[in-house]
């Protein structure tokens, strides 16, 4: 009984981690569409790439009073592609996301006409390729409840022996 005291008095010392496992990889979003902001004075603008085939949604809006930008003319630029994006909603634009579908960097340049005004925003649509699920950490057994385990059985071995041994004196 005492030996298990002292092994139960060892589990709360200190704040020490040893563990010298390798380091847990860090958390992955998962299911968050590749997404670009800008913003300026007068506008500010989210775009995310979804959907299948994909389109590049562009959320528009006044950055002082976030009050959504309807009936601009919204074009946009990255690289060789051009277009002038599509209102499906006020602040909503939209344009084919085709040229974005694999994972890379986009530098996009976005135009923004509206009768408050007219700005320039640039952005980078960041696309990184899916990862694969981590698998589980496997169990360790140096945890608190393997050893707690551990000496449970032990005293169960030792209450065991102790009580063969009295019976044959007795006997």
């Amino acid at each position: 009984m005492v030996m298990a005291g002292a092994v139960l008095s060892a589990w709360a010392h200190g704040g020490e981690d040893h563990d010298h496992g390798a380091p847990a990889p860090a958390p992955v979003q998962v299911g968050q569409a590749p997404r670009a902001t800008a913003q300026t004075e007068d506008f500010e603008m989210v775009a995310v790439l979804q959907g299948t085939p994909p389109v590049l949604t562009l959320y528009v809006d006044r950055f002082a009073s976030n009050e959504p930008v309807a009936d601009a003319t919204v074009e946009l630029e990255s690289g060789a592609f051009k277009a002038v994006a599509k209102a499906v909603a006020p602040g909503v634009y939209t344009v084919p996301g085709l040229a974005f579908s694999q994972p890379g960097r986009y530098p996009l340049t976005v135009s923004v006409q509206s009768a408050e005004g007219a700005d320039l925003l640039d952005a980078v649509l960041q696309y990184e390729a899916p990862v694969a699920k981590a698998a589980a950490p496997a169990a360790s057994w140096r945890g608190p409840w393997a050893w707690g385990g551990g000496v449970v059985a032990l005293l169960v071995a030792v209450g065991l022996i102790l009580r063969r041994r009295a019976h044959k004196t007795e006997g």
